[in-house]
């Protein structure tokens, strides 16, 4: 309890009383500002009861006085000594500190804020309240900053969705803006890559016109190089029979020719050589082997010059077929492989199997692609001809009287393709 009391005067009486509510707690300005001192109230109450009267200087003692409590060891100031992180701030560390816990025993734990306290601590409380304005003013800007930086995001987060959900158009309008980007890009590199390659083109034909010709003769000779030389082998092998055996020149054409017609045409045709058995001096082995070499010369160059193939025979006095399908069945395959076909005295062929050659010799519609089918007739056998006018006459009336059994309606078909190209070498053999 604080009992003190003025020097040379006896002891004041107390009268011990219930703390009064802190909310009728009232003090007059100008008192306080008489009796608060600098530190606490000790000096100022002495000289106040020196002037009171002695009914004035009654005191009252409070119960549970904040002024009887002892106050925390440690100054609410110590706080003070970390700095603000600012830099207007100043150090204050020598004022801020309370070694000697005087703040702590003269100052109540809080003050009342209408109370004028103006001492030293009045400049610190100041510039709490000052940094702690400025730290709450930095704080709002901040956020209002943030805040607004938060509203502009939102804004275009929300006018992008916008415009993403409302405007459809726009959106195939920007996809079809790229679609178009896109080929257009790709035309102007084609585009440039063209003009190029045409310019190159234009150069190389100016300046060698001569390689660009050989190179396209040389692409067109390695094409046809085969063939002619093929064609070179059997004109050649032609001529060779034909000085071998005296053949006609007309004779020698007409065979090349159609072979060769054949050879293009990728079709079938039929060749007759035609000879007189009753003529003097006739040579039947030498006339054999003379159609024997021309098959042969023909089968390779119709089947690419293969030395190793044979043509097919077929000896007439030795069919023994019933119907001209198995006539055509028999020697299909072997037509195939060697290209050509012999066959010896077509005038002794039956009538049941005559047929068959109407298909071989088509050549519109060939039973055998690239074929030629050759035919050999004794015209010692096709005597008293009525009123002959060609030799092709006499050769298609010889064989309708051969063919008996054959109908009407099939026999000029049939004629028409066996007698095609006639070789009459009746004066040579």
């Amino acid at each position: 309890m604080n009992s003190d009391r003025p020097e040379g005067k006896g002891g004041v009486p107390y009268r011990p009383l219930p703390r009064r509510p802190i909310h009728n707690y009232r003090v007059e300005n100008q008192l306080v500002n008489e009796i608060m001192g600098r530190y606490g109230v000790v000096n100022n109450r002495r000289e106040n009861d020196a002037r009171l009267s002695p009914q004035q200087s009654l005191g009252e003692d409070v119960v549970d006085n904040v002024l009887s409590k002892m106050s925390r060891q440690t100054s609410p100031l110590s706080i003070r000594k970390k700095k603000l992180p600012r830099s207007n701030s100043y150090s204050q560390d020598e004022e801020n500190t309370d070694e000697t816990n005087v703040l702590s025993k003269s100052l109540p734990a809080t003050l009342p804020s209408h109370l004028p306290y103006s001492d030293d601590s009045e400049i610190e409380g100041n510039f709490s309240t000052h940094s702690k304005k400025d730290s709450r003013f930095e704080e709002e800007s901040i956020h209002d900053i943030t805040n607004r930086s938060n509203r502009s995001n939102r804004s275009v987060t929300l006018e992008r969705a916008h415009l993403t959900e409302s405007s459809p158009y726009q959106q195939r309008l920007s996809v079809k803006s790229r679609e178009i980007s896109q080929p257009q890009s790709s035309n102007a590199v084609r585009n440039i890559f063209l003009t190029l390659v045409v310019i190159v083109a234009v150069v190389m034909h100016w300046k060698f016109p001569n390689m660009i010709t050989s190179i396209t003769n040389n692409s067109q000779d390695k094409s046809t190089q085969t063939v002619d030389q093929g064609k070179i082998i059997f004109e050649n092998n032609m001529k060779i029979l034909q000085e071998k055996y005296n053949i006609d020149d007309d004779s020698i054409l007409r065979l090349q020719t159609g072979i060769s017609t054949i050879f293009s045409r990728m079709d079938s045709g039929s060749f007759i050589f035609v000879y007189n058995s009753k003529t003097n001096n006739f040579n039947l082995v030498r006339f054999e082997k003379f159609a024997d070499e021309v098959a042969y010369t023909a089968a390779r160059f119709l089947r690419n010059d293969i030395s190793s193939i044979r043509h097919t025979v077929v000896e007439s006095s030795n069919l023994d077929m019933q119907e001209h399908g198995e006539l055509i069945s028999r020697y299909r395959e072997d037509v195939d492989r060697s290209g050509v076909m012999l066959v010896k005295e077509i005038d002794a062929v039956p009538s049941d199997l005559a047929m068959a050659f109407h298909y071989y010799c088509d050549e519109y519609d060939p039973l055998v692609k690239r074929s030629a089918i050759f035919f050999t007739l004794n015209m010692a056998n096709c005597s008293n001809i009525p009123d002959p006018k060609s030799i092709h006459d006499i050769i298609e009336k010889c064989l309708a009287r051969k063919w008996t059994t054959l109908p009407r309606e099939n026999m000029r078909p049939l004629l028409t393709r066996v007698v095609d190209v006639v070789i009459d070498v009746t004066s040579v053999f």
